[in-house]
């Protein structure tokens, strides 16, 4: 028997027995395949030019009524125009032209899809196509990095007054038809296992996910969280595998639009349910985990940053997370410059600006506890009932300080040496040591990412006052600001433990607090973690202006 009516043979057995994982492994594209892959190639060159004479062997083989006819009576030709099409990629493929492969394998995931819609047997073809759209995604991924090739795209795109729609892009759409068909179906019973072509949601989710991000097109990803939150089983139901992908881009995409903690409730769930051997995937999960946990104001402990899959992040989150610690602000902004070598990097993955913008706050937190903590003198009556005070001139003097250090400007020669007798507290030395070396070359203009926030500008009380305040409205300090007398008062002292509890709170405790009293603590946007009882609401996904450092 010659090897096409082989094949084609072999197909309507497994349509018959309702095999789809054997019609799954029958219909492949992507090399390497066995030899008679190419013997069915080359026969089909040979025999089968003409496109009339193809389709009349696969109706003999595979006819259009009969057992292949749905329950309704009409029969399924979605299915016999996919085998067509099948057979004609493989008699007009040319897997050196990737161009055009990726328009013939586009062309197939379309007529997949088509016969995915069949409601009795479209679930047969199921496995074949999430398989063929897996196959595309990864030829138009590594199109992306092929500009050579695409630009001649762009150049047709532009001649033609179309829109800029990337290969990339394109690709996505195409999927997302069937991720749709997925979502939509209707044989699946709520509370059971999932059911029918519902199985694929989450198949063909993070395939669109994966080249939306990589498109850098992520807001087109917003009406699909919504679409899945409304209609999709509990994700709880589908394998380890689909659930930490699926977790990992909602996790970047909540991060990307400002949602920190809920993105840290994903990525936290992604990494947990990774396998330990999984190191590359936990790795990249890492990355996003530790950029949002240093938002939250959590620092990972270097017992964690041993792990395997945390190899070399320590190198360069480490340098960012002391200096938040220590509010050394001239510190943090070299661990996020080009002097630390990894801004780069850090711009790669998507995390230099979230970092660079959202944790300054933590370091103007840590710099007035800092100062406090030098300045402060405490009370010897336990019974006093004055307010303790942190003076704003010496949070000017330590932002001015900082900013000349980020100009450019020398270490004092011996800070011992500008001591003044008569001090009432020593570390007030600390604070009073602004004879630096000026810069050789005068002072060094600085980038707009790179100052504190002023530029070349030094800092005044009224720029620091601010800050104070937007801290204060934001929980990070707890008191109120006096202004005619120049001081920040912290509340609550005798009843909190002592003026830095009282006045410093920990800052993951209060975006948390946070998180609980606005409902954003349990529930997360496109994440379905209970079996739904009744219809819910439209979810709106899109990015919220919220105060630097917010949850």
């Amino acid at each position: 028997m010659a090897i096409v009516d082989e094949f084609l043979a072999s197909i309507s057995s497994f349509l018959r027995k309702k095999d789809a994982e054997q019609l799954r492994l029958y219909l492949r594209v992507e090399p390497p395949l066995p030899d008679h892959f190419m013997q069915l190639s080359k026969e089909l060159k040979q025999s089968y030019r003409d496109n009339n004479r193809l389709e009349r062997q696969i109706e003999k083989f595979i006819p259009e009524h009969g057992d292949f006819a749905s329950e309704e009576g009409d029969a399924w030709p979605g299915f016999l125009a996919f085998i067509k099409e099948y057979l004609e990629f493989w008699r007009d493929v040319d897997f050196d032209n990737l161009l055009a492969t990726h328009a013939q394998l586009t062309t197939l995931v379309n007529t997949s899809i088509t016969a995915l819609s069949n409601p009795s047997y479209g679930i047969v073809v199921l496995p074949t196509a999430i398989q063929l759209s897996s196959n595309l995604a990864k030829l138009g991924m590594m199109l992306d990095k092929r500009p050579d090739l695409t630009s001649r795209l762009r150049k047709v795109a532009d001649a033609g007054g179309e829109g800029r729609k990337t290969l990339v892009e394109g690709t996505a759409e195409t999927i997302q038809r069937a991720f749709t068909m997925c979502l939509t179906d209707r044989s699946h019973s709520a509370g059971s296992k999932p059911g029918g072509r519902k199985v694929g949601i989450y198949s063909f989710a993070n395939m669109v996910l994966k080249l939306l991000f990589q498109c850098r097109k992520t807001q087109l990803a917003t009406q699909m969280f919504q679409n899945i939150t409304q209609h999709s089983p509990q994700l709880s139901l589908y394998p380890a595998s689909q659930r930490v992908t699926y977790l990992y881009y909602l996790g970047r995409f909540l991060f990307s639009n400002n949602h920190f903690f809920r993105a840290q409730l994903c990525l936290q769930s992604a990494y947990y349910q990774c396998h330990a051997q999984c190191i590359n995937q936990r790795r990249h999960i890492l990355i996003y985990l530790i950029s949002t946990n240093l938002i939250l104001g959590r620092f990972p402990s270097r017992a964690f940053m041993s792990r395997p899959e945390a190899k070399g992040l320590l190198e360069k989150f480490s340098p960012v997370s002391i200096a938040i610690r220590k509010g050394d602000m001239a510190a943090f902004k070299r661990a996020l410059g080009p002097e630390s070598e990894n801004q780069q990097w850090f711009f790669h993955k998507g995390v230099y600006l979230p970092l660079l913008c959202r944790c300054e706050v933590l370091v103007w937190r840590s710099l007035a506890r800092r100062v406090f903590l030098l300045t402060y003198q405490f009370p010897t009556d336990p019974n006093s009932r004055k307010a303790a005070t942190l003076d704003i001139l010496d949070m000017v003097t330590a932002a001015q300080f900082c900013q000349k250090i980020l100009e450019g400007w020398g270490k004092p020669v011996d800070p011992l040496a500008v001591m003044q007798p008569g001090r009432t507290h020593m570390n007030t030395i600390f604070m009073k040591v602004p004879d630096l070396v000026p810069p050789a070359g005068g002072r060094k203009k600085l980038r707009a990412q790179q100052g504190v926030i002023f530029g070349n500008k030094m800092p005044d009380i009224l720029e620091v006052e601010a800050i104070i305040a937007s801290l204060v409205q934001q929980g990070l300090l707890h008191g109120f600001i006096s202004h005619n007398q120049g001081k920040f008062a912290i509340l609550g002292a005798k009843q909190r433990g002592g003026p830095l509890n009282a006045g410093f709170p920990d800052v993951w405790e209060v975006i948390r607090d946070r998180a609980k009293r606005e409902g954003r603590d349990s529930e997360v946007p496109g994440w379905v973690q209970h079996e739904k009882r009744g219809g819910g609401g439209v979810v709106n996904l899109t990015g919220i202006a919220r105060p630097v450092g917010s949850g």
